[in-house]
């Protein structure tokens, strides 16, 4: 699914709002940063378990975030060609957001 219509969709759910990260449309939970397009890369970034970053990664699935040289720990690329999936992958980081407060 496209990234606009989970945005549309998931905005319903208490908490979840529209917001801005470095100037970029995002999707954050009660103020924690879930997803956006990375449009330069074209991929989304998630923000999850360090440990499902290593697993999207390993999996072929994922690509590391290093957009300043170092590395996020919860973020992950997810390329364009996993489009279909990404309302699932967006769902795995608002389980994540959730679990941390």
């Amino acid at each position: 699914m496209a990234y606009d219509k989970i945005v549309s969709k998931l905005i319903q759910e208490s908490g979840v709002e529209e917001s801005t990260m470095m100037g970029t449309p995002c999707l954050r939970y009660k103020g924690d940063f879930l997803a956006m397009m990375f449009e330069r890369e074209d991929a989304l970034i998630i923000k999850v378990s360090p440990a499902r970053v290593d697993a999207l990664i390993d999996e072929g699935i994922g690509r590391e975030f290093n957009f300043t040289k170092k590395r996020f720990k919860e973020w992950v690329l997810i390329p364009r060609e996993h489009e279909e999936d990404y309302e699932g992958y967006i769902q795995e980081a608002l389980q994540y957001a959730k679990s941390k407060k």
